[in-house]
């Protein structure tokens, strides 16, 4: 059966998640948490936590999920060496450049792919898994057939979210709280902007989710190789993940569960499950008033879930009681054994001792994490055995076994040093513009200017489409439900000249590099420092897009020697989204971008780019660097994203010409930075 993983975000909430039946928890340190707002652990709440969990024969996984930057590379380096001497069972991790440091000081430790990497396709779990990945985290926007696929066709351990918060972006792909107030998702400390009311027509609070429940699917799951059922919640109480984790272990054993106070404990107007159904319709909500009264009614009681040790390990006993000899107990715990010896029994004056009173005796293993299996003695008639004795022996004997229990399922690490990648040395490379676009007609407009390349929607292109040698092919950012049309579109346009491509997540720089591809890389790889750069281009990509949540200086000093570039004209992705803000539904699917807008309570408008299997929701001031080349000309080339521009010609003209630019626009974060 799979693991029921329940979050810990203090030390508190661990006792309610052991007690209420997980069999794994999750937890995130002081550094490096994609919760760093929850309590977190310290080295020594996180060694008790370890030993808590081992001796129940529980796992611990320690989140290390942000992006890290490079000055912080040491820093990481200590918490992978604090998280091994610990004795967790694997880390949670985003940043492939913090993945192959963490592979460095702990070559032995389990890395487990988080949901933040964006992968959402067999190529992407395929790629993970290459990668030294041994389980994948998918994202909470897949449906139940396309997690079906995935789980048919790749071998790496899989773990599905099935309870909490919904984000209404494609996991991984949300810049709005770094765009809007600094405080970055892929930091750790996402601000919840997509909690406030944004509008379109007469529609409220379009882009905040109901909380997602999938605990009545569990049985399904079970048919589909799932290794975990996450439950998400590190910023809640210790009553709700009682709460959540409860249903999860009755829902996996045929039992029923207390639906209503479930939706109770937390609730933004009801649970939904329209992601995995493949609806994607009735999945509004807001944490109202009512909710927050029927979480207070929903309290009441909860404790009684925990208060009390859940016996998870069986234990075969035998006793063995023979005149003038000291009494011997045996146990045996899984492959884990133990014995002890205690006082030789007397002679018994009245009552003597039997077979079936020492077994009851022994069985009584109430408060502890063992249960009695076989419980079995040889008693020799005529001796009188205390209970007190007994319950002397079979309490060395339970210590006994906590200790080897512990022994057994603490992992033993192989730990190193870490030393600075050596940074290789960058080619003094002259500026040059490229350009993405979106409709028919910037393709044909780009293609007239002097842009080094040309990154185009895999859906504008045909055989007909001139030029091909400076087009980029860009594959839909969501795979899941249309990998192998996009497979066969790639032969094709292989087939007749096209030879670039660009990959948004890890999932498309392996679909592109095995469709005979060269592979640029795109902003969207979240690249942010040296070594994710220096693994990108060992991965075989030709050249780097980095993120735009870095500053100037942090991203000029990222080393690699392949050609790096910087998104410096254009709408700053807000997030991309599988469902549609403007229908609220599923997207129209069409392929010219129906621009629409939403709108936030001051009535600045958001276009949202529509078209294809997702749509993309975009800050609403433009992105312009035209007049900061000195910040620029430490590139090696720059991405003007193009979006709802009907003239391309002058923005480009701007750029070679270091025009100051004029109106409402951003820098972005390449000034004041993210938090």
């Amino acid at each position: 059966m799979s693991e029921i993983l329940a979050p810990c975000g203090s030390i508190e909430s661990l006792a309610a998640a052991l007690n209420s039946g997980a069999d794994a928890v999750y937890i995130g340190m002081k550094q490096f948490s994609a919760r760093k707002n929850a309590e977190n652990f310290s080295v020594d709440e996180l060694k008790t936590a370890c030993e808590e969990c081992h001796r129940r024969g529980v796992k611990l996984y320690a989140a290390l999920n942000t992006i890290v930057y490079d000055s912080e590379m040491g820093d990481f380096a200590d918490c992978v060496r604090t998280a091994a001497d610990c004795g967790v069972d694997g880390l949670i991790i985003q940043d492939l450049g913090a993945a192959q440091v963490a592979r460095q000081v702990c070559p032995g430790m389990p890395l487990h792919a988080s949901t933040q990497m964006t992968l959402n396709s067999v190529s992407g779990v395929k790629a993970a898994e290459q990668c030294g990945f041994s389980r994948v985290v998918l994202g909470r926007e897949l449906s139940k057939d396309e997690i079906k696929h995935i789980s048919d066709n790749t071998s790496a351990e899989l773990e599905v979210f099935v309870h909490g918060a919904l984000c209404v972006s494609i996991s991984g792909q949300c810049y709005m709280s770094s765009i809007f107030g600094g405080r970055s998702g892929n930091r750790g400390l996402c601000a919840q902007p997509c909690r406030l009311d944004f509008t379109c027509d007469d529609r409220h609070n379009v882009i905040s989710l109901k909380d997602s429940s999938l605990i009545p699917h569990l049985p399904e799951f079970e048919n589909m190789g799932i290794s975990s059922y996450k439950i998400e919640g590190r910023m809640k109480r210790p009553e709700y993940v009682a709460c959540a984790t409860d249903a999860c272990y009755k829902s996996l054993h045929g039992m029923e569960y207390d639906a209503e106070r479930l939706g109770g404990i937390f609730s933004r107007g009801g649970l939904t499950d329209s992601y995995f159904t493949g609806t994607i319709s009735d999945m509004q909500g807001i944490r109202s008033k009512e909710d927050v009264e029927n979480s207070a009614k929903a309290l009441n009681g909860i404790k009684a879930l925990y208060k009390d040790e859940l016996p998870r390990l069986s234990v075969d006993i035998h006793i063995t009681a023979e005149k003038g000899q000291p009494l011997e107990a045996s146990a045996k715990c899984g492959n884990v054994y133990a014995s002890v010896t205690g006082a030789v029994p007397q002679e018994a004056q009245s009552a003597p001792a039997t077979e079936e009173s020492v077994c009851s005796r022994m069985s009584k293993l109430g408060g502890t994490q063992f249960f009695a299996g076989d419980i079995t003695a040889d008693v020799e008639d005529g001796l009188f055995i205390p209970a007190a004795e007994l319950n002397s022996l079979r309490r060395s004997l339970c210590e006994q076994l906590d200790r080897l229990v512990l022994q057994k399922n603490t992992p033993k690490y192989e730990i190193r040093e870490h030393d600075a990648a050596t940074m290789k040395k960058r080619e003094t490379r002259p500026l040059k513009f490229r350009a993405e676009v979106s409709t028919g007609e910037q393709l044909s407009q780009a293609l007239s200017l002097p842009f080094e390349l040309v990154y185009v929607p895999i859906k504008l292109l045909s055989e007909s489409t001139p030029e091909k040698a400076r087009v980029v092919v860009v594959p839909p950012l969501f795979l899941a439900d249309c990998e192998e049309q996009v497979r066969e579109q790639l032969e094709t346009l292989k087939a007749v000249g096209f030879t670039k491509g660009l990959a948004q997540t890890l999932g498309h720089a392996k679909l592109l590099r095995d469709a005979g591809f060269e592979v640029c890389g795109g902003y969207r790889l979240n690249i942010i420092n040296s070594y994710a750069a220096q693994f990108y281009e060992e991965f075989g990509l030709c050249d780097l897009t980095l993120s735009f949540e870095g500053t100037v200086q942090q991203l000029a000093d990222i080393k690699c020697s392949i050609p790096r570039g910087i998104l410096a004209y254009g709408r700053l992705p807000l997030m991309a989204m599988r469902r549609c803000p403007v229908s609220g539904g599923k997207t129209c699917g069409a392929k010219t971008p129906c621009n629409r807008s939403i709108k936030d309570r001051r009535g600045n408008e958001m276009p949202v780019l529509c078209g294809g299997n997702y749509v993309e929701l975009l800050n609403p001031d433009l992105l312009i660097m035209s007049d900061r080349q000195r910040s620029l000309s430490q590139f090696d080339f720059a991405v003007l994203k193009f979006t709802d521009e009907t003239e391309l010609a002058p923005v480009l003209d701007m750029y070679l010409h270091d025009k100051k630019p004029s109106g409402s626009l951003t820098r972005g974060l390449y000034f004041r930075g993210a938090e």
